[in-house]
C-alpha cells in the first residue's frame, strides 16, 4: 500500500522565520525571492504493528517561478531511545518540472527493496531555496 503527507502537513523548523511561507493545497511554498527555510515533514503510517514499515520513501518538488533551485533534505528514521539514522539527498528542480528525492532501505544500511528499520518515525527535513514548494512526502510499504 501506499501513504501520502500533502506538503501542507509539513512545519516550518523555525517558526515565523519566513513571513513568505505558504501553507496550501498546493503543498508549502517558498514564495520568497531572497529568503530560504527549513521545514520538516512527518510522513504518517498507518501500520500500527511493527517498527520496519517503508520499502520506499519519495518527496516531490517543484520550482514556483520556473528557475533552477537545488533542494536539499535529510530523512530521518528511528526513535530517540534507538539509534536514529540519518541520509541527504540533493535535486536540482526547474522549469515546470517535478523532481523528486527518493530514500529505500539501502540508504539507511540496509538492502534496496527491504524495509526501511525503524520507518514508523519517518521524517524529512528540507532546506527549501525561495520559489520551491514541496507537493507531497509518499510512502510504499508492503505487509
Amino acid at each position: 500500500g501506499a501513504t501520502t503527507g500533502t506538503g501542507a502537513t509539513c512545519q516550518p523548523v523555525a517558526p515565523g522565520s519566513n513571513a513568505k511561507l505558504g501553507f496550501k493545497a498546493t503543498g508549502v511554498r517558498n514564495e520568497s525571492t531572497t529568503t530560504g527555510s527549513f521545514v520538516i515533514c512527518p510522513l504518517p503510517s498507518t501500520v500500527t504493528f511493527g517498527s520496519n514499515v517503508f520499502t520506499d520513501v519519495w518527496l516531490q518538488v517543484y520550482s514556483i517561478d520556473g528557475a533552477s533551485h537545488d533542494v536539499t533534505c535529510t530523512a530521518v528514521t528511528g526513535f530517540l531511545l534507538s539509534v536514529l539514522q540519518y541520509s541527504s539527498k540533493t535535486t536540482t528542480v526547474s522549469g515546470a518540472n517535478q523532481a523528486t528525492l527518493a530514500w529505500t532501505a539501502a540508504d539507511f544500511g540496509g538492502s534496496a527493496g527491504g524495509l526501511i528499520g525503524n520507518s514508523n518515525a519517518f521524517s524529512v527535513t528540507c532546506a527549501l531555496p525561495p520559489q520551491t514548494l514541496i507537493l507531497a512526502v509518499n510512502g510504499w510499504f508492503s505487509y
